[in-house]
C-alpha cells in the first residue's frame, strides 16, 4: 500500500478506496481469504466489508468496515466521517452503526494513511513510544472503531482525520504486534464479569488481541467524560458472544461502547463466514448488504 500511494502520488492519481481495498486484498492473499460480491448496497448500508478475524480454535472477531483515505490538502488533513450520499439525509458513519447493529458486530474504518512521504506535512504533536504519530511504522493500513471517529467528528470537527489517525491501530500489529504484550485497560463500569475483568486485565492474542486493542480509545475516551457513574445494567448478548454479561455503560457514546465492541468476539465462527472460508457463496441476506467478507486465519498463530 504503501508503494501504491507513492506511485500515484508520483503521477499526480488520486488513491480511491475500492481500488486501494483490491490491491491490499489480493497482496494479501492466499494467507488472507477474501470473497467479493457485486451487489452491495452502500449507500443503504454505509458499509463496504466486513472482516473476521479467525484463531485455530474457533474463537473469532468480526466487524463491518469502511474504507477511508486520509486526504491532505494544503496542509489540513482530513477523513471525511460525515460524508452523506446524495438522496440520503442520514451520514454515512450513522448508516454504518447502524448496519453494524443488524450484524451484531462493531463497526469500523479502516484508513488508508499513506506512507511516511505521503504524512510528512501532518501536524500531530504526540508521539507513540518517542516516535511522531505521523512517522509510526506499518501505519499506512489502519483500523478505528466508528464509535472514536464519531466522537471525533463531534468535537474536533476538522481535526476529526487527525484524531482517529492517531488512536488507529495497524492492520499489520493488531492480532500479534511487534511491541510486545498489550497493556490492560481501565474501565468505568463497575461490577465487571471475571471473565471480562481479566480479558481488559490480561495481555490477549489473536481475535481477542484485536477486540482489545479496537476497545482501547474507547475506554481512555471514556474515563475522560463528564457522565454519569457507569450503569449497572448488561446488555443483551448476540448469538455465541464470547462474554455473555457485557455493561451496557454509554458515557456519552451513541450506543453502549464495551457492548458494541465485545459483541463482535465470539466461541464459533458464523455459517457466512464459513461459507467464504470453505469456498462457498453466503445467502443473498449478507451478499446484498456488503461488498465482500475478508477473512484473516489462525490470528493466533501470527508472529
Amino acid at each position: 500500500m504503501d508503494r501504491l500511494t507513492a506511485r500515484m502520488a508520483a503521477n499526480g492519481g488520486t488513491l480511491r478506496e475500492v481500488t486501494a481495498t483490491q490491491v491490499l486484498l489480493a497482496e494479501a492473499s492466499p494467507r488472507v481469504c477474501f470473497q467479493e460480491f457485486t451487489s452491495a448496497e452502500e449507500a443503504e448500508s454505509g458499509a463496504d466489508w466486513m472482516w473476521w478475524w479467525v484463531d485455530r480454535d474457533g474463537t473469532c472477531f468480526g466487524l463491518l468496515a469502511q474504507a477511508k483515505i486520509l486526504k491532505v490538502s494544503g496542509r489540513r488533513w482530513t477523513v471525511d466521517f460525515g460524508y452523506t450520499t446524495k438522496g440520503h439525509s442520514q451520514s454515512q458513519i450513522t448508516k454504518l452503526i447502524e448496519a453494524a447493529d443488524l450484524c451484531s458486530v462493531p463497526a469500523a474504518y479502516v484508513l488508508y494513511c499513506g506512507d511516511r512521504k505521503y504524512r510528512a506535512t501532518l501536524e500531530c504533536s504526540r508521539t507513540h513510544r518517542g516516535v511522531l504519530c505521523r512517522d509510526r511504522e506499518r501505519v499506512g493500513v489502519s483500523v478505528a472503531c466508528a464509535l472514536v471517529a464519531q466522537e471525533a467528528a463531534k468535537f474536533h470537527q476538522n481535526a476529526a482525520g487527525v484524531e482517529v489517525f492517531h488512536d488507529a491501530v495497524p492492520v499489520e500489529d493488531i492480532a500479534s504486534p511487534s511491541e510486545g504484550l498489550d497493556e490492560p485497560i481501565r474501565s468505568l463500569a463497575r461490577e465487571l464479569d471475571e471473565e471480562l475483568a481479566r480479558f481488559l486485565r490480561q495481555p490477549q492474542r489473536g481475535a481477542q488481541r484485536v477486540a482489545k486493542e479496537l476497545l482501547r480509545p474507547l475506554a481512555r475516551l471514556r474515563l475522560g467524560q463528564f457522565a454519569s457513574a457507569a450503569t449497572l445494567e448488561r446488555a443483551a448478548p448476540a448469538a455465541g458472544a464470547l462474554f455473555q454479561h457485557v455493561p451496557a455503560d454509554r458515557g456519552h457514546f451513541s450506543v453502549p461502547y464495551l457492548d458494541h465492541v465485545l459483541r463482535g468476539l465470539r466461541t464459533g465462527v458464523p455459517d457466512y463466514v464459513r461459507d467464504v472460508m470453505e469456498g462457498r457463496t453466503p445467502p443473498a441476506a449478507v451478499t446484498d448488504r456488503i461488498g465482500g467478507i475478508v477473512v484473516i486465519n489462525d490470528t493466533d498463530a501470527l508472529g
